[in-house]
């Protein structure tokens, strides 16, 4: 049987516990604090790299940003966000081979949880740099690792390579963007993987009888070895905002604090 995360069934068991079509810790929470004070009237087209089933794309869309662009290289997640979103245009795409002119003047390319599992993240880095306009912003959520330290080995293959968390500046300079801004998450990804270990209890039912008791049993013994990791400092998560290296004043200019109010905006 195929346990991962990224495999259908676990896409599905996420998105049941998680009560919607989001493949990162903290759903909407998450994305509202990442967001929050970007400067949003200068941002109409959006990228979302590693859209997976398309949730967060969508809340993007609905909450009044623009024009959003998600793209992921697994044709099931595209064909179902196409079917469930149809506000949003979704794309299967291997980021690491995206061309101009189909991706280029993106105002903001965005990731929450993705590149930690992208092998070859400098170039994909390289990838959304050329698709953002100049002066473009990029908001990176991940999980991050101390520096010359592998991913626990509990976790296996599934944790991919998270990225440092130190040296992640010198990442950025070395693809073309300019790091803005670094904050350490690690104790919101402790409490929002606490929080999903409790709703996959409650989902215990549905989730053996839709896909059987091995899949509870995996989802519950990796994501508690995540947690215990998270609370040991041994992995960790971040927000990252960084822009494009151009001397523009679209770059230049501080991220502010939004002013919440307008369409789109939350209550």
């Amino acid at each position: 049987m195929d346990f991962r995360m990224n495999s259908p069934a676990g896409k599905a068991i996420l998105a049941r516990a998680r009560n919607g079509d989001y493949a990162h810790p903290g759903e909407e929470e998450a994305i509202a604090a990442a967001v929050d004070g970007l400067p949003r009237e200068r941002i109409h087209r959006l990228l979302d790299v590693g859209c997976g089933r398309g949730g967060t794309a969508d809340w993007f869309w609905r909450h009044g940003w623009g024009e959003v662009t998600g793209v992921d290289i697994d044709a099931t997640s595209i064909e179902y966000a196409r079917m469930r979103y149809p506000g949003v245009r979704f794309l299967q795409q291997d980021v690491c081979r995206m061309e101009r002119p189909q991706f280029q003047g993106f105002d903001l390319v965005y990731l929450f949880t993705a590149l930690y599992a992208i092998p070859d993240q400098t170039e994909a880095l390289r990838r959304m740099r050329m698709a953002a306009r100049p002066g473009g912003i990029l908001l990176l959520v991940d999980y991050t690792r101390p520096a010359t330290q592998p991913p626990p080995p509990e976790l296996g293959p599934e944790i991919g390579n998270p990225i440092e968390f130190e040296t992640v500046g010198d990442t950025l300079a070395a693809t073309g963007w300019k790091l803005q801004t670094r904050e350490d998450w690690t104790p919101r990804f402790a409490v929002w993987y606490e929080n999903l270990l409790e709703r996959f209890a409650r989902e215990r039912d549905w989730i053996v009888d839709t896909h059987g008791p091995d899949w509870y049993g995996y989802v519950t013994g990796w994501y508690e070895a995540l947690w215990k990791a998270l609370g040991a400092r041994r992995l960790g998560g971040t927000l990252v905002r960084a822009t494009t290296r151009e001397p523009a004043r679209f770059a230049a200019e501080p991220f502010l604090p939004l002013i919440h109010g307008g369409e789109g905006a939350e209550p």
